[in-house]
């Protein structure tokens, strides 16, 4: 694990905190209050702001459109190192009568609250009870716009987070043959991440000649002839920066079936990537990928992709109702999903970075299906 002056600059904190005081401007928002709680869907928010990696739930900061922020630590101890290893004000105490009694001396009637879907519904309801002539409003769209684009430091820890999805995909199928459990192979897999930095994993498989993708508290399997395997990891790397990487294994020669459904999945990633670029829209990849699939003859699973960042899932959605202008700076993964007749899916996955060209794509693995 990086110490916190190595995986972010100062100057980093300082160009975040004053990008968002010129959304809170522009907002005409004084005061907003961020929740986070350690999860791999949720901490961003406040590891954005403070570069402390590990909120607990119910912790908050207070972030002033002018002046300095205030970490409401849990403990003496956590508010100590926010402290010293953060150079950030901080106080003991992250109750909602703690929290309330600094927003009062504020005397702040409007405050913009970012992260209400991490907030204890119990908190929330006491802290209004302790302000009721405070208006409260969701806000989390304003973190999120800053959020999507990427400064060039924070790309440099997205590329060595894909370095070590590729690495994973290759210790993955080296290892996996028949009558192996799976549970073994993604144990070995994650040791050899953890050993080269990466803060955290998410894996997500499948092994059955009709896949059905399950996630890894489900890796009570062993690997048989004629499954086919699916490969997912997300990665947080040294930097806690996420990224994606899908792949497709086979035990034996793979099925006609699972082999066409697997080009129509490359051919809908193709159709996306000839979008993906600057001035183009959210939908507008979505919809690439969904006329692709279906003009092939199948059906879409799950939704096509998403951004990460600090969190598994970020904004943009390439859900079809997400509609965000394409920028430079913004990291997107692409997993289009392929439903089969007979049953199970097959599943591709890249993850990209919009450049003022188009785009980069950062996992450097082969995509065709790997025969055991």
């Amino acid at each position: 694990m990086l110490s916190p002056r190595e995986r972010l600059s100062e100057g980093e904190v300082q160009r975040r905190h004053r990008v968002v005081r010129d959304k809170m401007r522009e907002r005409g928002v004084e005061l907003m209050l961020v929740s986070g709680v350690r999860f791999v869907a949720s901490a961003g928010y406040v590891r954005y702001l403070t570069n402390w990696a590990e909120p607990f739930a119910g912790e908050s900061l207070i972030f002033p459109r002018e002046g300095a922020p205030v970490f409401c630590a849990r403990t003496a101890e956590r508010a100590y190192l926010v402290e010293h290893l953060l150079g950030m004000e901080a106080v003991v105490g992250s109750t909602a009568d703690v929290v309330a009694g600094i927003l009062r001396q504020r005397g702040t009637k409007q405050i913009g609250i970012c992260g209400l879907k991490t907030m204890f519904a119990d908190f929330y309801v006491q802290l209004i009870k302790e302000l009721p002539d405070v208006e409260f409003e969701e806000m989390s769209d304003l973190m999120d716009e800053v959020r999507m684009v990427k400064s060039e430091e924070e790309l440099r820890w997205v590329e060595r987070s894909a370095h070590l999805g590729d690495m994973a995909f290759h210790v993955f199928s080296s290892l996996v043959e028949e009558g192996c459990a799976e549970s073994d192979v993604f144990v070995e897999v994650e040791h050899l991440l953890k050993r080269y930095g990466a803060e955290n994993t998410y894996f997500m498989m499948a092994a059955d000649p009709n896949p059905v993708p399950k996630f890894i508290d489900l890796a009570f399997d062993h690997y048989e002839k004629g499954d086919l395997v699916l490969f997912n990891a997300e990665i947080a790397g040294p930097g806690g920066y996420w990224t994606q990487i899908e792949r497709t294994l086979s035990l034996g020669r793979p099925s006609e079936e699972a082999v066409s459904a697997f080009s129509v999945c490359i051919a809908a990633l193709e159709a996306a990537e000839a979008s993906l670029r600057p001035g183009q829209s959210s939908i507008g990849v979505y919809a690439a990928i969904r006329s692709t699939i279906e003009q092939g003859g199948h059906r879409m699973g799950l939704h096509p992709g998403h951004s990460q960042g600090l969190d598994i899932f970020e904004r943009p959605i390439i859900n079809g109702k997400d509609d965000v202008e394409l920028k430079p700076g913004m990291v997107i993964v692409l997993h289009p999903h392929v439903l089969m007749p007979s049953g199970g899916g097959v599943w591709i996955c890249e993850t990209y970075v919009v450049t003022p060209e188009g785009y980069r794509r950062l996992h450097k693995s082969s995509r065709d299906i790997v025969v055991i």
